[in-house]
């Protein structure tokens, strides 16, 4: 699946993707003839120069291949149109009009800048089924070596977002309603643990702070868009947690909120209006918290996770009435 979708870079400003840049100024160096007929260009020694990975490299051949301007050279590379003898010498910046002052080589785009897309469609994929992560096609479709996709892979899989199966290949769901029960069934302990001695270590400012975006969002008179039910969903379950000294009880947390994955697609189908109970829950947590009644918070919260486990169930079953989105070219129906 190529990804044509127009990026923005750190000015605001739209730009092209990197294969695309790539693909013009090879195609301005063979109009030029300074890649002249019969070069055997391959993917290594041009991702040098451009100061890439392979990805964006390949991408562009194949374009330029479709575009007549390139052709199959006995399967391990390219040669340029328009010669019936194939010409090797190393391709040098000069003959891609690469200045040495020429900016060549991209921001680098590592694994937290693609993450919060990887994860998103993972996670749109948790209702639905069982599917495999195809590792190269994920990374052709962000531009990025295998190596970043394997490294956020097994992210995810600490947080209990993708597993491995017996062959090793990576897998992403069914989420199951009796999951969703095991899984609220560990937060409900663990969580009220973590938040007792975690919130005392922050500023009443800070927890009024969060109290200020929950209450604003109940009277929103608009629906509140996914991202923003997603970091009022953060403040409570991740940045309340995050100052407790007990880092193994953070980790298997975490590996435990899966169901907040659910929560963010389902947001992204009906709307926002469904998490008003949800947030008003919130909303008492925190105003035991801003008093200083521990306890009272943990109790709390408690009880808003014995809520919440119903209410996410019930939206579990509610995707049964609705067609399967359309998913990533990287997620392959699983057959075992």
């Amino acid at each position: 699946m190529v990804d044509h979708t127009e990026k923005t870079n750190g000015a605001g400003n739209r730009q092209a993707p990197r294969y695309v840049a790539i693909e013009e100024q090879l195609a301005q160096a063979i109009r030029a003839k300074t890649l002249p007929p019969g070069l055997v260009v391959t993917e290594d020694p041009l991702a040098r120069l451009f100061g890439t990975s392979r990805t964006p490299v390949r991408k562009a051949f194949n374009q330029l291949a479709l575009n007549g301007l390139l052709e199959r050279f006995e399967g391990r590379g390219f040669i340029v149109s328009g010669a019936s003898e194939p010409r090797r010498e190393p391709v040098t910046r000069e003959m891609l009009g690469l200045s040495n002052t020429t900016a060549t080589k991209p921001p680098r785009v590592g694994a937290d800048r693609i993450a919060r897309a990887f994860e998103a469609s993972l996670a749109q994929a948790l209702p639905f089924g069982q599917f495999r992560v195809n590792e190269q096609a994920a990374a052709d479709h962000f531009e990025v070596s295998r190596t970043i996709i394997r490294e956020l892979l097994n992210r995810f899989q600490d947080r209990g977002l993708v597993r491995k199966d017996l062959k090793s290949h990576w897998v992403v769901g069914p989420l199951t309603a009796l999951d969703i029960q095991h899984y609220f069934a560990i937060r409900s302990q663990l969580e009220p643990l973590a938040l007792q001695e975690s919130a005392r270590l922050f500023t009443p400012e800070d927890i009024a702070a969060c109290l200020a975006r929950v209450q604003d969002a109940i009277g929103h008179k608009k629906k509140l868009k996914p991202l923003e039910i997603e970091e009022l969903e953060t403040d409570l379950h991740v940045k309340l947690l995050s100052k407790t000294p007990n880092r193994p009880l953070l980790r298997m947390i975490r590996q435990s909120q899966i169901a907040l994955s659910v929560n963010q697609v389902f947001a992204e189908t009906v709307g926002s209006r469904p998490f008003n109970a949800s947030l008003t829950e919130h909303s008492i947590v925190m105003e035991f918290l801003l008093r200083g009644s521990w306890d009272a918070a943990g109790q709390a919260l408690k009880e808003h996770l014995h809520l919440s486990a119903a209410r996410t169930r019930e939206r579990l079953m509610s995707f049964s009435v609705f067609p399967e989105p359309v998913l990533a070219g990287y997620l392959r129906p699983f057959q075992a």
